[in-house]
């Protein structure tokens, strides 16, 4: 590891209703709106609570959770019940652990979309609710349905996925579950919801260590637990026109959506995504790109503070809150990556990470900067965890080196 770059504190969990995390702007605080959607009246309340108890920062997580700033212990600590009345939390802290479920943000609306994709995950929700074993589950392990469409199957990345495997499907659509490298055969939407929690519990019983989803091979160890036999997990190619985490915009039929730069926006914003959605259907969708979707508008919204033109370049950066947000920044990491994205070229993306733990993307990107004591350290295809092949002191030795990038595949 370079001296310019010191190990970070991974603390190894992420805030939740009940768990609320120091950070050096104050408490975060989080909720998980059920199966990735929330009223307007809800998004309302947010955007009051974040202005009244917070410092009125609001960040749309890549597990499409909303994620609140700058609250006092006692705030943070009275927070859960407000969301509970709310309807956006549960009211055992065991049962909300577990609900770390995506689906489909376009599931119900979407006529690509699989016909049973929220029953699907209706039915996963309460067996997630009901199976109180699983609370020994690692926090960050998390669950999908995908019900493909337009946002094609593969889009959404979990543990345990519950994917249709025949697209839009009729009311009979066959599903799979894929954990780690490992698929199930096609099943029913009641045997598919039982194969999941059933590879849950065998993980729990087994007392693994490694998620599938960061060690696949645990997959083949969890199915083989079970008694069921498995293939090879499929390999999904994202279709290039769908490539989810830089759609904005007209989507489908009545649908766009609306993405906040970097994952962050205010409460004023917020209340105005609530109102854009009280002229279509009064829902606001979360996706785990940092956007909103709506559906039955009759044309594409601007709303101040979010992204709604698909040609903007902040699509295709990347950042975590960095300083003064984050003690283990060494950097404003989002105000530069914002500035920088202009000079990215086309077909790459970018990732600015405060430090090596890589918060804002863990996957891979065409170029990751980390911040550090002596500048950015630039990493090609690769993570903020990787080793930099040099370091660039100045944002302006950073806007040099993007603008040298060549212009087709980098």
């Amino acid at each position: 590891m370079s001296a310019a770059f010191s190990a970070p504190v991974v603390k190894g969990w992420c805030p939740g209703l009940f768990a609320p995390m120091q950070a050096a702007d104050g408490w975060l605080v989080r909720v998980r709106p059920p199966l990735g959607r929330m009223t307007a009246a809800q998004a309302h309340l947010l955007a009051d609570v974040a202005e009244q108890d917070g410092n009125g920062q609001i960040s749309l997580t890549n597990r499409g959770n909303v994620q609140l700033r700058g609250f006092s212990l006692e705030a943070a600590q009275a927070f859960p019940h407000r969301m509970i009345a709310a309807g956006l939390g549960q009211a055992d802290p065991e049962a909300e652990r577990r609900l770390a479920l995506q689906v489909s943000p376009l599931a119900g609306i979407d006529p690509a979309c699989a016909a049973e994709t929220l029953l699907c995950a209706e039915t996963l929700r309460s067996g997630l609710i009901d199976q109180s074993s699983l609370s020994a589950l690692p926090d960050k392990f998390g669950f999908c349905v995908d019900g493909g469409g337009f946002f094609p199957t593969g889009s959404l990345l979990a543990d345990i996925m519950v994917q249709a495997v025949d697209g839009p499907a009729s009311a009979q659509a066959a599903w799979r579950v894929v954990c780690g490298s490992c698929c199930s055969e096609p099943q029913s939407v009641q045997d598919t919801v039982q194969t999941a929690l059933a590879l849950a519990a065998a993980f729990v019983k087994r007392g693994e260590t490694h998620r599938p989803l960061r060690m696949p091979s645990v997959g083949q160890s969890l199915f083989a637990a079970i008694g069921l036999t498995c293939g090879p997990a499929p390999v999904v190619a994202m279709q290039g026109g769908n490539r989810p985490g830089t759609l904005a915009g007209h989507l489908t039929g009545s649908i766009y959506a609306a993405v906040a730069p970097l994952g962050r926006l205010t409460a004023a914003t917020l209340r105005a995504c609530a109102q854009v959605a009280q002229e279509g259907d009064g829902m606001l969708r979360m996706t785990p790109w940092s956007g909103l979707i709506f559906h039955g508008l009759k044309k594409n919204p601007e709303i101040s503070g979010m992204i709604t033109d698909p040609d903007d370049a902040r699509l295709h950066v990347y950042a975590c809150i960095g300083a003064p947000g984050c003690a283990q920044a060494a950097g404003d990491v989002g105000r530069d990556a914002l500035a920088l994205a202009q000079f990215l070229p086309d077909t790459a993306d970018m990732h600015v990470s405060g430090c090596r733990k890589g918060c804002a993307h863990p996957r891979a990107a065409t170029v990751t900067l980390v911040a550090g004591a002596e500048g950015y350290g630039v990493v090609l295809h690769g993570r903020a965890s990787d080793e930099p092949s040099r370091i660039l002191p100045k944002n302006e030795d950073v806007r040099a080196f993007l603008q040298a990038l060549p212009k087709g595949d980098v």
